[in-house]
């Protein structure tokens, strides 16, 4: 993303989405059962699903993006929610994430993943850095359609340009994540489309 773009991307965030994140952040909670030990966020932007999480949880957070500008975003977040001394930055890329072997409890990640290339490295890195019994927990949506179409409806009234200018990254079906973590050599896994978006999980 541009850097001239990314307080706008903040700004929405904050300001539009936070539904969005609390939403997923309660999936995860439910679905994982893991609410202490570490947490990486990949792709992390400004931090929102980690620190939503964070709520619900008692985990600590490295919030990994690619983008030292979103990264500082994600530190003003990260130190406005009170949460410094549970969360911490770390600038990398999900192909080559800098964190030890076994280190992570929880893999999280919303709305990157359509932009990550060499998937199958992408995953192999996430399963990597998963301890044993880890979950990782990927993918992307705007909450139930109820929340998402509220969210549109609005974003068409307070930020028309921004939502015609956004990128949009090249779809990709479930088969290509599917065939990406068998090469990865990931299994079980599962990869699921629904009006809530795509995810992908996966136990180590």
């Amino acid at each position: 993303m541009e850097a001239s773009k990314v307080p706008t991307y903040n700004e929405v965030a904050l300001k539009m989405n936070a539904p969005i994140y609390t939403y997923y952040a309660s999936r995860i909670h439910a679905k994982t059962g893991i609410t202490s030990g570490s947490c990486l966020d990949v792709g992390c932007g400004g931090g929102y699903l980690g620190l939503a999480l964070a709520k619900l949880t008692d985990l600590e957070f490295l919030f990994l993006d690619q983008s030292p500008d979103m990264l500082r975003h994600a530190e003003e977040n990260i130190a406005a929610g009170g949460l410094k001394a549970r969360a911490q930055t770390i600038r990398g890329m999900v192909q080559a994430i800098p964190l030890a072997d076994a280190s992570m409890d929880l893999v999280i990640s919303r709305g990157s993943i359509p932009f990550w290339e060499e998937l199958p490295r992408a995953f192999g890195e996430l399963h990597r850095v998963l301890k044993s019994g880890g979950y990782a927990y990927i993918g992307g949506g705007l909450g139930d359609p109820l929340t998402r179409d509220a969210i549109e409806e609005r974003m068409k009234r307070e930020y028309p340009h921004w939502q015609n200018k956004k990128h949009k990254p090249p779809r990709r079906d479930n088969q290509h994540y599917a065939d990406a973590l068998a090469a990865a050599g990931i299994h079980p896994s599962s990869v699921t489309r629904s009006d809530e978006g795509l995810w992908i999980e996966f136990r180590k």
